[in-house]
């Protein structure tokens, strides 16, 4: 009786351990995919927002491109004035 006992208490014992460690697989599986949607929707939004960044930083470059082309002459007449001011000096 006692024996027989024990022999239940181990195979509930080992029913138990078994049904855990299927439980803690299913749920580490379920987190792994979670994990890889969570992922891949953050790569989407990452792109999109990168891709604003870029097109707003070249507005940018070519704002600046265009300023500086524009002081260009500008700034050669000033110069080549002060050096035509220093030689008659």
């Amino acid at each position: 009786m006692k024996e027989e006992a024990e022999r239940e208490r181990e195979a509930t014992l080992r029913n138990a351990r078994r049904e855990a460690l299927e439980l803690t697989e299913q749920f580490q599986e379920k987190g792994e995919a979670r994990y890889r949607e969570i992922v891949s929707a953050a790569e989407g939004a990452i792109a999109s927002e990168r891709e604003k960044l870029l097109a707003a930083a070249r507005e940018d470059a070519a704002r600046m491109t265009a300023q500086g082309k524009a002081n260009v002459d500008p700034a050669v007449d000033l110069v080549a004035g002060k050096f035509r001011g220093a030689i008659r000096a």
